[in-house]
């Protein structure tokens, strides 16, 4: 329980640190966005993306947590295009495109489509690579064993939250926000 509870803390944190930074980079709007079709393909999806990030992690610690983003994000463009089919792994289709190492530019690729600029890409891009680097930072501050299974949890939390604040990101410059709404119900 004290184990769950000390994970559930790092991920909170680093979720609000990230939020607020790239909420000060305008990438997104101080919140981040909820879609239970994307949750759904995080859960289902999540063990492939393990099985591919994994053993990036000695060699390019920071792709194997920033492309977490990049399947966030490539998840929203295909649900705002509605081409989401539940039974399908997300991640697996996106990855297959091109492959685990080019899944970024495919992605890019998917905004660009979809109406979102260049230079915002670009933007994205330079913020998740310093995002990934804050990530890295904080994980090694919690002074964890490598390679033990308190580090792969930690780790599984982290992707999490970078797949969150992608899909956020894409539906973000694709124009999508909460807002307000006030209803008066009958008596």
């Amino acid at each position: 329980m004290e184990q769950q509870e000390y994970l559930q803390n790092f991920e909170k944190s680093l979720a609000e640190q990230l939020t607020k930074t790239l909420s000060d980079k305008h990438l997104l709007p101080g919140y981040t966005f909820e879609v239970e079709e994307l949750t759904e393909a995080w859960h289902t999806s999540a063990p492939d993306y393990m099985a591919d990030a994994v053993p990036q992690i000695a060699d390019y610690p920071l792709a194997a947590i920033a492309w977490a983003a990049y399947f966030g994000a490539g998840a929203a463009v295909l649900w705002d295009k509605g081409e989401i089919n539940n039974n399908e792994n997300l991640y697996l289709r996106l990855r297959d495109a091109r492959g685990f190492d080019e899944m970024d530019e495919y992605v890019a690729y998917l905004l660009l489509d979809h109406g979102v600029k260049q230079a915002e890409i670009d933007k994205v891009e330079d913020a998740l690579r310093s995002a990934a680097q804050s990530a890295e930072t904080a994980i090694r501050k919690e002074n964890i064993e490598p390679q033990s299974v308190m580090a792969f949890h930690i780790f599984a939390r982290t992707v999490k939250v970078f797949f969150v604040l992608g899909l956020s990101i894409g539906l973000y410059l694709m124009g999508y926000k909460y807002e307000k709404v006030k209803v008066d119900l009958p008596s």
